[in-house]
């Protein structure tokens, strides 16, 4: 693990480049000569970011430094990096890994040019390196690659790979054979190592879809606060913008996790007095999430007990009734919402009781984080009907707690 504040305190930028033989000159002047600029620099990616994430382990603080300055195409501040990374006790094969990683998203101009930098810092220190790193064949290539993706993100893709080129799209096809296949799979580097780089390298790319998937998959490895504190690490290079998108990211797929582990898990037998019920399939079209139901009653009053997985409610609707009519909710078990149009959304916990007259638009349903359960009593009227409207957005509903 990483000392607060000691990350690299020996190694000054003089240090670098005197123990850099592949440095012209010129060069190293040109790194040196803003002094202030330099010093900024210096104290807040070898200093101040190291002590704020002391999480992340050292070594994996070079890779993510060296693929970022790949994916930002910095040249002279990659070949001081390869030279810090050796005299921090990486192998060469680590730092061509890292290297490779980034073809696929970034794309070979930017990666064969780092390739040539790395290899240009260890002809002139004479560092040998083991040019046998390819674990797959052209056979093999796309089961290999498709296991990995399965690794990672637990899908299906080693079913789809079975089907081989023709049974899969070409795209899907070239992401399980060469994304995965000719770089997940190689020597150097573990695949759960590559998946954090991966990461790094689309926070300084600021792909956010891809971006987002890829903190999914390093949250079923690492914690939130070291994906968090690895993310810090890209901010000197590729700035603030970015960075404060990641964290944004972060937030939302380890709130999506945390709804997807709870959702898994259905409530016990004591979660509570009335039965979870039957799959509520005949108005699951006006669910967004899976309810389920079990009518209490269905004579004098109807009485139903509504069910709703985390993060699931149903859509607006209004209740209409030319007399009397509209509904009673009682909420019996975990924690849910009910909102009407046009007002806050209000926390619902056992005990609670909602009164919705006629006429009123509303929706109600689960927590995101929390299985829900109520009763749900029609109020007797005349002409009484139900109008189903428009899902709540998942904009909207993402500011509940």
């Amino acid at each position: 693990m990483m000392k607060k504040g000691i990350f690299m305190s020996t190694l000054s930028l003089a240090a670098i480049l005197a123990a850099c033989d592949c440095c012209p000159q010129g060069e190293a002047k040109a790194l040196s000569q803003d002094k202030e600029l330099r010093a900024v620099m210096d104290n807040f990616t070898q200093n101040e970011v190291p002590a704020a994430t002391p999480l992340v382990e050292k070594r994996e603080v070079e890779l993510i430094r060296l693929v970022s300055l790949v994916t930002q195409q910095s040249g002279a501040l990659l070949q001081e990096e390869v030279a810090t990374a050796l005299a921090q006790g990486l192998s060469p094969e680590e730092i061509l890994e890292a290297i490779y990683q980034c073809a696929p998203y970034t794309g070979f101009p930017r990666t064969v040019d780092a390739v040539e930098i790395a290899r240009s810092v260890f002809k002139a220190k004479n560092v040998k390196v083991d040019e046998n790193r390819r674990t797959v064949t052209a056979q093999s290539r796309l089961e290999a690659g498709a296991d990995a993706q399965g690794t990672l993100f637990g899908e299906t893709f080693p079913d789809m790979a079975k089907n081989g080129k023709d049974g899969m799209p070409i795209i899907n096809y070239f992401l399980a054979s060469n994304c995965f296949g000719d770089y997940y799979t190689r020597k150097g580097l573990d695949l759960n190592t590559r998946e954090l780089l991966t990461m790094a390298i689309l926070v300084n790319l600021g792909t956010e879809p891809q971006l987002k998937a890829h903190i999914g998959a390093n949250l079923k490895i690492r914690t939130a606060e070291y994906v968090e504190q690895a993310i810090y690490n890209c901010l000197p290079y590729c700035g603030y913008p970015r960075t404060l998108n990641a964290l944004r990211l972060l937030k939302e797929a380890a709130a999506e996790a945390k709804t997807a582990t709870v959702a898994k898990t259905m409530p016990g037998k004591d979660w509570s007095v009335f039965p979870v019920g039957k799959p509520n399939d005949a108005y699951a079209k006006y669910f967004v999430g899976k309810s389920y139901l079990d009518m209490i009653s269905t004579e004098q009053v109807g009485v139903g007990n509504v069910t709703f997985e985390p993060a699931c409610r149903n859509n607006w609707h209004i209740h209409h009734a030319k007399k009397g009519g509209g509904q009673i909710l009682i909420a019996t078990a975990g924690r849910g919402y009910y909102q009407e149009w046009g007002k806050p959304a209000v926390e619902l916990k056992p005990g609670d009781v909602v009164n919705i007259p006629a006429g009123v638009k509303h929706w109600h349903g689960a927590a995101p984080d929390s299985w829900f359960q109520h009763l749900a009593i029609e109020v007797p009227g005349e002409g009484t009907s139900n109008e189903w409207l428009e899902p709540v957005s998942d904009e909207e509903y993402a500011r509940l707690k």
